[in-house]
């Protein structure tokens, strides 16, 4: 018999059907490769349950398949044998050797601003002979809007269901325990605190994809246009305002796993990733000014007169560009010009620009090429001729695509004395917030996602000597 004071003992563990593999030694595991795409494992098991004899465990050799993932130069670990019936299956990591990339010398980089709703917008800035550092005008984005909204919902049903859990538990710590009221909140606690880990684990697994699929896209497009490094802004340099609604969205970013993502990748495919002072980047025009010259935030291009945040305007030089297009083009610049000032963290192996150097940036815009078009010939007049659709075949009433369902206000009305409301068109918002182009859904991890596709671009736009201009008449 127990105390009545005991508290309730735990059930018993419960053990997953796996093999650690990686804390034994050779005597016990040994993995080697069997030509470029095979490995064999051969492992020593137990074969009954409780062995007390060297007859008892037995050698078992595993062929494994490599998978495409695994390059030939890696070197393969201990793997994890886990139990999926019938078949076993086998977690092999690996180990690649990437050499350390330097953090000066660099002459194309890509930078990547943040933001609240795009996640992330980039800007290709290389450093000429002269000094300067010259754009190609693209902008690069990451646009993560649909999935920062569902993210936000999920937080606000995640509080919802913590404030519910903690008042059922209140309620039934003020109860008698005869009271048979205290058993029904207790309860009504527990499937609050269930739902409450449900969503939980929900955030973190969103917030993890879209943490690497944004890391994936912007290894790519630096890797696609033929950089050397990536400059990120160092948010821990700013101080917060203290406003409930901005730390809200700030706080729930997944901005330290995108650094993490990138870092990451970037190291396998040779690139360096080092970050630079956030200072100002969004405040002054990157053309004119050499970092002194303000930019006037506005709602939109047409609207110069109405303050707001994702449009940016330079009274000086004229410039009209996206907020965070303009700071990428300053971050680029920072960056470049800042070259011999980065210090490297021993812990960590971060790299961090640790003086800030001010540069007008200039676009140059990339030759445009046309595409030769083959001469269309005349068909052959050997073979029957070709089926060509007809005027009487079709009819202009019928459209093209179908609305479903369709719009409310279109359905059809009996015949009486009130006119039918016909459908009208919606008017387009002005901003370059609303993209009016059909979002062509690349391959980032979302369908929600809207992101520059990867473009294969070389690096050598813009004047690469140093001989002066001809001179013009006037």
């Amino acid at each position: 018999m127990l105390p009545a004071d005991l508290p309730e003992l735990e059930a018993a563990p419960a053990v997953a059907a796996q093999v650690l593999l990686a804390a034994a030694d050779r005597q016990l595991v040994t993995i080697a490769r069997d030509g470029d795409r095979r490995a064999v494992l051969r492992v020593q098991l137990p074969l009954v349950e409780h062995p007390t004899c060297r007859a008892g465990w037995a050698w078992h050799v595993l062929p494994i398949a490599l998978p495409p993932t695994v390059p030939d130069r890696a070197t393969i670990c201990a793997p994890t044998l886990r139990l999926a019936r019938p078949r076993v299956r086998v977690d092999l990591p690996h180990r690649v050797a990437v050499e350390r990339a330097a953090t000066s010398g660099h002459r194309v980089a890509l930078a990547l601003d943040w933001g609240v709703n795009t996640l992330l917008t980039g800007a290709l800035g290389r450093l000429a002979d002269t000094g300067r550092v010259i754009t190609d005008g693209r902008r690069l984005r990451y646009d993560a809007t649909t999935m920062s909204a569902k993210l936000h919902r999920l937080r606000g049903q995640r509080e919802c269901l913590a404030a519910k859990r903690e008042h059922y538990t209140a309620l039934a710590a003020g109860l008698p325990d005869t009271d048979l009221r205290g058993r029904q909140l207790s309860a009504l606690a527990d499937r609050a605190g269930v739902e409450h880990e449900r969503v939980c684990a929900r955030i973190r697994h969103l917030n993890k994809s879209l943490a690497w699929s944004a890391g994936r896209w912007a290894v790519d497009q630096a890797f696609a246009l033929e950089t050397t490094v990536v400059y990120l802004e160092d948010l821990s340099s700013l101080q917060a305002r203290g406003r409930r609604k901005g730390n809200a969205r700030l706080s729930g970013q997944v901005r330290g796993q995108v650094a993490a993502a990138i870092v990451h990748l970037a190291a396998k495919a040779g690139l360096a990733v080092v970050t630079v002072p956030a200072r100002g980047t969004s405040r002054y025009c990157p053309r004119c000014g050499t970092g002194r010259s303000e930019l006037a935030h506005v709602t939109a291009p047409d609207r110069p007169r109405q303050r707001g945040w994702k449009w940016a305007t330079c009274a000086r030089c004229g410039l009209s560009t996206d907020r965070d297009h303009a700071a990428a083009m300053r971050i680029a610049a920072r960056g470049l010009l800042a070259q011999h000032s980065v210090r490297t963290d021993r812990a960590t192996g971060r790299h961090t620009t640790t003086r800030m150097v001010e540069g007008d940036v200039a676009t140059a815009r990339r030759r445009t090429t046309r595409t030769p078009q083959q001469p269309t010939g005349r068909r052959p007049k050997t073979g029957p001729t070709p089926k060509r659709p007809t005027v009487s075949k079709l009819s202009r009433r019928v459209p093209d695509r179908r609305t479903v369902p369709a719009p409310p206000n279109g359905g059809q009305r009996p015949a009486g004395q009130e006119p039918k409301s016909h459908h009208r068109p919606a008017v387009a918002a002005s901003g370059p917030v609303r993209d009016l182009l059909k979002r062509n859904h690349h391959r980032t991890g979302f369908h929600h996602v809207n992101a520059t596709p990867v473009i294969w671009l070389p690096a050598d736009f813009g004047p690469g000597t140093t001989r002066p201009r001809p001179t013009r008449n006037v």
